[in-house]
């Protein structure tokens, strides 16, 4: 019983966080297969870390902003929630034209629960550059402290080269190990808190007055009746986590979801918009 719980939530989480429009699938009394139709993806079981569902799960390809989850990891591990951190020039400037940002300002202070917020929820990339050289005093130093940590963690095959997930040819992770990184990742309460949360506002500071700061999540499977058009993909039993894109990326995520005592990690690499979150049309499986 415990074998077919696991391989029904497999099967409709799959659908859940799938990107592409399309699946084939067969369901039968003994014999459940997906044919996922991203690039590579892996469903993980959070308590045990056994794989429930993989394809491509150890090709290596770009993370994108799904990165931050090991910003937040190191982040939370090195850090006071109350501890202040001072916005450099580099932090902001050094930020591409078109990636997402908190308009933070220079020699902005905030504390590192208001930049954990901004970096998790709308995937500031200011708020990645600020984190990394609070804690490790540059991006270059912490990143190699974010390499360390992947293999303590377990990961076969990733490289990072910033803490934000800007693309670079060599900043490189897999499917099945940003998996290991959410199931670490979750286990913190202060990570599971902030990633299920889906809008968050900055409150004035000493170098911003205004409190229109506003940001709301990148990730549609938190945000019930937001809108009334098809890609309204709230799900219920969602509980996170990281969305991603770029170019050379592709759209990505690590989700989470719970029912009952289930809780599993679902990680898409390399997806196409605007099917990222589609899932209704498979919900009723979850039923049967």
């Amino acid at each position: 019983m415990k074998y077919a719980k696991y391989m029904i939530f497999s099967f409709i989480f799959i659908l859940l966080v799938q990107f592409c429009a399309c699946f084939s699938y067969s369901f039968a009394a003994t014999n459940t297969s997906i044919n996922a139709s991203s690039p590579a993806c892996v469903l993980m079981e959070s308590s045990t870390g056994n794989v429930l569902y993989e394809k491509e799960a150890h090709k290596v390809r770009y993370p994108a902003s799904t990165t931050k989850i090991m910003t937040a990891i190191l982040t939370v591990e090195h850090c006071e929630l109350s501890d202040v951190a001072t916005v450099s020039h580099n932090a902001i400037f050094s930020v591409p034209a078109g990636y997402t940002h908190a308009s933070l300002k220079e020699n902005e202070q905030l504390t590192i629960e208001q930049l954990l917020h901004v970096l998790l929820i709308p995937s500031a990339n200011d708020a990645a550059n600020v984190l990394a050289e609070h804690i490790a005093g540059s991006v270059d130093n912490f990143a190699v402290m974010m390499n360390e940590k992947a293999k303590e963690i377990g990961c076969l095959n990733t490289h990072f080269v910033n803490p934000s997930g800007i693309h670079h040819k060599d900043h490189v992770s897999t499917a099945y190990d940003l998996a290991l990184m959410g199931k670490y990742a979750m286990k913190n309460g202060t990570i599971r808190e902030i990633v299920k949360k889906t809008s968050y506002t900055l409150s004035a500071t000493n170098a911003y007055s205004k409190t229109d700061r506003a940001f709301i999540t990148s990730n549609d499977l938190l945000r019930e009746n937001h809108s009334t058009a098809k890609d309204n993909y709230y799900y219920s039993d969602c509980i996170g986590i990281k969305t991603g894109y770029t170019t050379e990326a592709g759209s990505c995520i690590i989700a989470g979801a719970k029912r009952d005592n289930l809780e599993v990690i679902c990680v898409i690499l390399g997806g196409t918009t605007p099917s990222r979150f589609e899932h209704k049309i498979f919900r009723l499986y979850f039923f049967i």
